[in-house]
Order: structure tokens, then sequence, then C-alpha cells
């Protein structure tokens, strides 16, 4: 009875370990990406301006669980409180932890800066995010984000739906939505991705 139960152990363990490692190998290049996508920023406070211009993003996993990222949109689209964007870049810190081989968790702490070309003073803010992100299976990733930030309007919460479609191993296409409440803007983004 106790050989079957120390049995039943090891193998569960070894069983554990071969999924984990299985997750770390097919999702190696999830969180290593360079992204340049064309974004259109719609804000619903008139008389604030639409805007459609140009976005990068990079990420880069390091140790096991840790991603860097960044993120910068040149747009200079009219905002409430009578900031006209000169820029935005958005730089931070992740960690993610593969939960199947398919399904990742991840939090994020990120730092805006985003220039203002007018006479207001450039604005920084933190934010912080969770989300959770998805295998659907070998071309198509789904990921959903939640988060807080303080950037011009004060406290605001922000949400991004992204989904990935891979062509194969290295390239694929996005679509990404990016959702702050109180700031009232929402950033449409396609874009063309190269993993590695």
């Amino acid at each position: 009875m106790k050989s079957n139960i120390a049995t039943l152990l090891v193998s569960s363990v070894l069983a554990t370990a071969t999924i984990n490692a299985q997750a770390d190998a097919d999702n190696a290049n999830q969180y290593r990406y360079l992204e340049a996508a064309v974004a259109y920023q719609s804000t619903d406070w008139g008389p604030f301006s639409e805007e459609t211009n140009a976005t990068f993003l990079a990420s880069i996993d390091f140790l096991k669980y840790v991603h860097a990222h960044a993120r910068y949109n040149n747009g200079d689209t009219h905002l409430p409180k009578g900031y006209q964007q000169d820029g935005w870049l958005t730089y931070g810190i992740g960690a993610h932890y593969f939960i199947s081989p398919n399904t990742s968790l991840l939090v994020t702490a990120d730092r805006h800066e985003l220039g203002s070309n007018n006479k207001k003073p450039d604005e920084t803010a933190r934010e912080y995010r969770v989300g959770i992100r998805h295998d659907l299976n070998a071309q198509w990733r789904l990921t959903l984000e939640a988060g807080e930030h303080d950037l011009i309007v004060g406290s605001d919460t922000t949400f991004i739906f992204e989904t990935i479609y891979s062509y194969n191993e290295h390239l694929g296409g996005s679509f990404r939505v990016r959702d702050y409440d109180e700031l009232d803007l929402s950033s449409y983004e396609l874009g063309f991705r190269y993993s590695f």
C-alpha cells in the first residue's frame, strides 16, 4: 500500500513538472515581441479630437516569471482638462505564471509619461494591472487586463482586451482595445507582431 502511494506521488510530481516544462516550452515567446500598430484614439468629451497615429510595443521576458515591456504612442490627441498629447510613453515590469500549458496569469506595474504640446505640464502616473492570457489554439491568443492609474483625471480604471493571430511561430497580427474610464479615452489598435 505504501509503495502504491509513493508511486502515485512520484507520478503526480513528474506529471506536474512535465506539464509546466511543456507550458514553458510551448509559450516561450508569449512575453518576447516587437510590435508596430496603427491606433485610433477616440475621446467622448467634446470638443476633444479623435486621432489616428502610430503605436510601438516591445516586451522581453527574463528570469522565469518576469517580463519588462514598453509602449509608445506618438499621437497629439486633445484630452480632458486642456491637455494635448504630444507622445505617450508607458513602461513597466510584470510577473506571469502559467496555470496550464495554455493559460497564464499576469500582474504589472507601469509608469506613464504623457508629453503635452501646449502650456500644460507633462504628466506622469503609475498604473497597476492584473490579467489573464489564454491560447485558444495554435493561432489565436486572448488577453484581458484591468487596472488603476492616476493620469490627468485622478484615480481611473483601465481595461485592455487583446487578441493575437499567429501566422507562424514568429509573425502575427494583433487587435487591441484600451479603455480609460474617467479619462474617457478608447484606443483601438491594429498591429503587426514579431515574436522571438
